[in-house]
């Protein structure tokens, strides 16, 4: 009985009991911090927030550095107690008796306990387990290396792909997330329909958002400056697209502002001069595409062909602005 009272194999035990604690509360606050929690605590400067940061972004190797250092401490915990419950026991007591104690003990103490503890507190416990944690993985670093190399061949042979990474949050999760937020009170019913309209966005074509041809409003290159005032005031357009002939055939763009400029300053207005290059679009095109195009290029209309260069339509910043927040009625008197 004297081995099991033995004071350092108390404080042995301890200290491996410690470390399995450590290494199970580490992996679980880890895995349930999510990256952009770790570059949130980053940004607040919070004390640890770095080791957190760089370690999330590389869990793979953390998952396997806390394995290998957690199944060394409960494998030589299971040794040790294993050799002392023998001696006291004999070889066919001490075994059964000594499988029970560190099975019951493991699970609650090094398994259950400190899970727990950091699923509650997850923030707190990765800010504190982190930088110790990365101080391990550098001190066993060929270690680590060593197993994941022999893991990561194993995983060849099956076929797998070892090195491929899935992202770290998926579009469904942030969807969830925003749905989340609107049942928490954190986002109105506004604000829902605005994000879930942003990831619509992507997909969107042009063709979709455009205004029919059959609906547009344009003038003839022929038309004279009277009539083309007469549909700015009437349709409180700043932009007309010009045809040639019909409609089939946009050939250019003309904007009120100068239409007015030359008004104001008494110049003779002759339709011809004042249209711009139109831009081009087909149908297929993506509107967040679109928008970047007309953010680089700065304009705010295109005209929607078909692949014979056939007028389909017309597509406005406006129209894909209102994609996403919703109609733009301008009040007018």
């Amino acid at each position: 009985m004297h081995i099991l009272l033995s004071i350092p194999v108390f404080i042995i035990l301890i200290i491996l009991a410690i470390f399995s604690f450590f290494f199970s509360a580490s992996e679980t606050s880890l895995i349930a911090l999510s990256k952009i929690r770790a570059r949130h605590l980053l940004n607040k400067g919070a004390r640890g927030a770095g080791s957190v940061f760089r370690l999330s972004a590389k869990l793979d190797r953390v998952v396997a550095a806390i394995l290998i250092g957690n199944n060394f401490v409960n494998i030589a915990i299971s040794s040790l107690v294993t050799v002392v419950f023998v001696k006291v026991f004999g070889a066919s007591w001490g075994v059964v008796i000594s499988t029970f104690c560190v099975t019951m003990f493991v699970l609650i103490a090094c398994e259950i306990m400190p899970k727990t503890l950091a699923i509650r507190y997850s923030e707190k416990t990765a800010l504190f387990t982190a930088p110790i944690l990365e101080v391990f993985i550098k001190a066993f670093d060929s270690v680590i290396n060593f197993f994941i190399g022999v893991s990561n061949f194993i995983l060849k042979l099956f076929g797998a792909h070892p090195q491929k990474r899935s992202p770290l949050i998926s579009e469904e999760e942030l969807k969830l997330m925003i749905e989340i937020g609107k049942e928490e009170g954190v986002l109105s019913d506004e604000e829902r329909k605005m994000l879930h309209k942003i990831f619509e966005f992507g997909d969107t074509r042009a063709g979709e958002v455009m205004v029919p041809k059959e609906k547009m409003v344009a003038i003839d290159r022929s038309s004279d400056a009277e009539k083309l005032l007469d549909i700015l005031v009437e349709e409180g357009h700043a932009r007309i697209p010009v045809y040639d002939g019909t409609i089939d055939n946009i050939i250019g763009i003309i904007y009120a502002r100068d239409l007015l400029y030359l008004w104001r300053n008494k110049g003779l207005v002759v339709l011809a001069d004042l249209i711009h290059p139109a831009y081009y679009v087909v149908s297929g095109k993506r509107v967040n595409e679109l928008l970047r195009e007309f953010q680089l290029k700065h304009i705010q209309m295109a005209i929607v062909v078909d692949e014979y260069k056939k007028t389909l339509g017309v597509v406005t910043l406006e129209d894909l602005i209102e994609e996403i927040v919703g109609e733009i009625e301008e009040k007018r008197s």
